[in-house]
């Protein structure tokens, strides 16, 4: 017998982008259950968007600038970031025309440096 085993894909860390909003599904969201706020960033040579969770303590303590925190929202089965600015960003480095399409992405939770990583 050769089985192909199917993947759980309940478990992939996805990330979903669109002209307005960044949203993660449950698996990618346990990286942020006790976060109100996070960075974004992006590395335009090797086309990477990081997500990087931001501590209570952190935020406390006045660790980054708060020009650079975005509020991110956790409901039951996803968590949302939204800024369009951001976004238009993201688009060019990713060569994607996000208007109203939506465009799925995997993540991968960089544990040494803290950041959700997605691949543009």
């Amino acid at each position: 017998m050769n089985f192909e085993w199917s993947p759980n894909d309940i478990a992939k860390e996805i990330v979903t982008v669109s002209n307005n909003t960044i949203t993660l599904n449950t698996a990618a969201c346990r990286h942020f259950e006790n976060v109100q706020y996070v960075l974004l960033g992006l590395d335009s040579e090797k086309h990477l968007l990081g997500i990087k969770p931001v501590a209570k303590e952190q935020l406390d303590a006045n660790y980054y600038p708060r020009e650079q925190l975005h509020r991110i929202s956790i409901g039951k089965s996803y968590g949302r970031i939204t800024n369009k600015v951001f976004l238009e960003q993201v688009a060019t480095v990713g060569n994607v025309d996000l208007g109203d399409n939506q465009v799925k992405y995997s993540a991968k939770f960089d544990v040494v440096h803290q950041i959700l990583i997605i691949n543009l």
